[in-house]
C-alpha cells in the first residue's frame, strides 16, 4: 500500500487538475490489495480528504488549451514554478521562479544561480524523479530546503512530477516563495473550518518560518503557538507540517480561479433533428423520452444505459422504422431535463415505476424491451414489479450480479477501481465519479475513450464511423456536457448495482420471459472468464457473443439487436 502522503497528493493533485486521474488507480485498487495490508489512512479520513477535494473540484477549471506546457503552468499561476524536461532543460519559468533560480527557458537547470551544495542536491533529486522504475518516483512529490544567500530564512521547494503526452516525464519545481492570493484565508477557513488566527498561522508556515519566528511576529508564547498548529493538524486530518503545507500548496492557485460553481440539470436545447416529448409522471416529476422508429409500429421500451445514449446512428433508427418498430426511449431521471428521482428508497423502484407511467401514458401494450450494460439490472426489477408489462429482453454489454471479489478483479483497472470503490466504501465513489467525469469534459470524450477503452479495439474503431461517432458523442449531451453533468446519478447507480443483492430479480427475468444477451469479447468490465461464470449461473439466457465488440458492442451490432427485437415483437 502506497504511503499516506502519496495517497493525499494523488487526491488533491485529481482535484485540481482531472487530468491526473490515473494516479488514483494504485490507491484505489482494493481488490488487488492483500487482505493484511493496513490501510494507509483510514477510511473515515479518506472520506474527509474526498469530501474536501470534490469541493474543489467542484469550483471549476480553466478552459482547456492546446499547448500543455502553458496549461500546467497556468495551474499554478499563484506560485513560483518551474518546469524541468528529462534532458534538465528549463522548458517553462514564471517571473518570481526566474528572479529566484536566475535561469530562462531553455537554459539547463545546472545553471541556475543557486548555492552549490543546494543545485547539486536539487540535480540529484530530480534525476531520481525523472526515472520511472526508482522507488522514489512512485512518491511523486518532495520537499526540499534551499538555502538561498539573499533571503533571509530557508525557501522551501517542492518536486511534483508530470506525465505530458508531448513533452514526456518533466518535473514541476514550485516554491513557498509565493503570493498569498487575495481572499485565500477564505478559502481555506471554508475548506477546513479554520479561524483568521489559524489561516495567518498557516501563511507563516507556507512562508517558512519556524515556530519561534511565529511566536515572536504574533507576540505569542511558543506554546501557544505549537498548540495552534496541533489544532491546524487536527482540523486539517493532516499529521504534519510537511504535509499541511503540501495540500495548501496544491489548493492556493484555486483562490483565484473561477467562482466556485456546478454542473446542473437544465432544460437545455433539444438536439438537432431529435425531437424530445414530455411527461409528467405520477409524483409530479417530469420525464423526457424519444419516440421515433415507425410511429404506428410494433412497440420496443429502450433502456439506455448508465451513459445515457440517447442516440442510435441515424442508418439505425431508419432500420427500426423499415422493421415496422416503434422505439421509446426514455431519458431517465438525473439526465438532462428529466426530474431526479427521490432518495428514499431504491433507484431501480423509481426507474420501473416512471417507465410504467410512461408505458400507460402512451398506451402500449405488452412489449419487449432492449437494454445496455446496467440496466439490466433496472429491467430485472421492472419485470419484478409489472411482470405483465415485458414479453421479452435483448441486453447488450449486459451487467450481471457481482457476487466475489475475483468477478472484480479480472476486470480492467478503470472499471475495478470505480465498482471496487462502490462495493467496500461506497461513501468515497463521489468523487472519484466526478473527477472521471471532469476529465472526460476537459481531455474530450475522444481521449477519455482511447484511455478508457485502450484494452478494445472493436470499441475504438467505432470512432472512425462518422455516424457511430455522433450518436455515441452526441448521444451522451445529458449525461456529460458543457450544459449537463449526470455524475451524481451516474454515481447511485453504480453504489445500488454494487451494493444491492438483485440476483433473484434476474433469475425471475430469465424464468419469465425469454432472455438474449448480446457481448463482446473485448468487454473490458465481463471479460470472458467473467462472461462463462454467468452463464453457468443463468442458463436460461441465450448468448450471442461477438469477437469484435466491448462495452458498445450495441452500436458495432446494432443489425443483429434489431433482428432479435423484430422477432420478439
Amino acid at each position: 500500500m502506497p504511503p499516506p502522503d502519496d495517497i493525499l497528493s494523488a487526491i488533491y493533485d485529481v482535484a485540481l487538475s482531472p487530468e491526473c486521474y490515473a494516479r488514483l488507480l494504485p490507491h484505489m485498487d482494493r481488490e488487488n490489495t492483500p487482505m493484511a495490508a493496513e490501510p494507509a489512512l483510514p477510511e473515515h479520513l479518506l472520506l474527509t480528504h474526498f469530501i474536501r477535494a470534490e469541493e474543489i473540484l467542484d469550483r471549476g477549471h480553466p478552459q482547456k488549451t492546446t499547448d500543455e506546457v502553458a496549461t500546467l503552468m497556468g495551474r499554478f499561476s499563484q506560485s513560483t514554478a518551474l518546469l524541468v524536461n528529462a534532458r534538465l532543460e528549463v522548458l517553462a519559468v514564471n517571473g518570481p521562479a526566474e528572479q529566484l533560480f536566475g535561469i530562462a527557458p531553455g537554459a539547463p537547470l545546472s545553471r541556475a544561480r543557486l548555492p552549490e551544495t543546494t543545485r547539486a542536491a536539487l540535480l540529484a533529486l530530480i534525476k531520481k524523479r525523472l526515472l520511472p522504475g526508482d522507488a522514489i518516483a512512485d512518491a511523486n512529490e518532495s520537499l526540499l530546503e534551499l538555502q538561498h544567500h539573499d533571503r533571509p530564512r530557508p525557501v522551501l521547494l517542492q518536486l511534483h512530477v508530470e506525465q505530458l503526452p508531448k513533452a514526456g516525464r518533466v518535473v514541476l519545481i514550485l516554491s513557498s516563495d509565493l503570493i498569498w492570493p487575495e481572499g485565500f484565508e477564505t478559502v481555506l477557513a471554508s475548506a477546513f473550518g479554520l479561524t483568521p488566527t489559524e489561516t495567518e498561522v498557516i501563511r507563516r508556515l507556507i512562508n517558512s518560518e519556524n515556530i519561534q519566528e511565529i511566536a515572536k511576529a504574533r507576540g505569542r508564547s511558543v506554546d501557544t503557538i505549537r498548540t495552534q498548529v496541533k489544532t491546524i493538524l487536527g482540523k486539517t486530518d493532516t499529521r504534519s507540517q510537511a504535509e499541511l503545507i503540501r495540500i495548501v500548496l496544491m489548493m492556493m492557485h484555486m483562490a483565484t480561479g473561477p467562482t466556485a460553481r456546478r454542473n446542473r440539470i437544465g432544460t437545455g436545447a433539444p438536439l438537432q433533428q431529435v425531437q424530445w416529448h414530455r411527461l409528467t409522471l405520477r409524483d409530479g416529476r417530469r420525464m423526457s423520452y424519444r419516440d421515433f422508429g415507425a410511429p404506428e409500429g410494433r412497440p420496443v421500451v429502450v433502456w439506455p444505459m448508465d451513459y445515457g445514449f440517447t442516440r442510435w446512428s441515424p442508418t439505425a433508427e431508419a432500420r427500426a422504422r423499415t422493421l415496422g418498430l416503434r422505439v421509446i426511449l426514455p431519458l431517465r431521471g438525473g439526465y438532462g431535463s428529466s426530474d431526479m428521482p427521490p432518495l428514499r428508497g431504491l433507484l431501480s423502484d423509481h426507474y420501473a415505476r416512471d417507465i410504467a407511467d410512461l408505458m400507460d401514458h402512451l398506451a402500449l401494450p405488452p412489449c419487449p424491451h432492449l437494454t445496455m450494460g446496467v440496466d439490466l439490472m433496472m429491467v430485472a426489477r421492472f419485470a419484478a414489479l409489472f411482470p405483465e408489462r415485458i414479453t421479452g429482453l435483448i441486453s447488450c454489454a449486459a451487467i450481471f450480479p457481482i457476487t466475489e471479489a475475483k468477478q472484480i478483479r479480472c476486470m480492467d483497472k478503470w472499471h475495478r477501481m470505480i465498482l471496487a470503490t462502490a462495493r467496500n466504501t461506497p461513501r468515497l465513489l463521489p468523487f472519484l465519479v466526478k473527477a472521471g467525469f471532469a476529465l472526460a469534459l476537459r481531455a474530450g470524450k475522444d481521449a477519455f475513450m482511447h484511455n478508457i477503452f485502450a484494452d478494445a479495439p472493436g470499441d475504438l474503431a467505432l470512432l472512425d464511423d462518422p455516424e457511430t461517432r455522433e450518436a455515441l458523442f452526441e448521444g451522451t449531451h445529458y449525461t456529460l456536457s458543457k450544459e449537463h453533468n449526470a455524475a451524481d446519478i451516474f454515481t447511485r447507480t453504480t453504489i445500488e448495482q454494487m451494493t444491492r443483492d438483485w440476483r433473484a430479480d434476474l433469475q425471475a427475468l430469465v424464468r419469465h420471459v425469454p432472455v438474449q444477451i448480446i457481448q463482446g469479447r473485448e468487454d473490458t468490465e465481463v471479460p470472458p472468464e467473467m462472461l462463462a461464470e454467468h452463464m453457468r449461473d443463468y442458463p436460461e439466457v441465450t448468448l450471442h457473443l461477438c469477437e469484435d465488440g466491448g462495452r458498445f458492442v450495441f452500436f458495432r451490432h446494432w443489425q443483429k439487436a434489431l433482428e432479435l427485437l423484430d422477432r420478439l415483437a
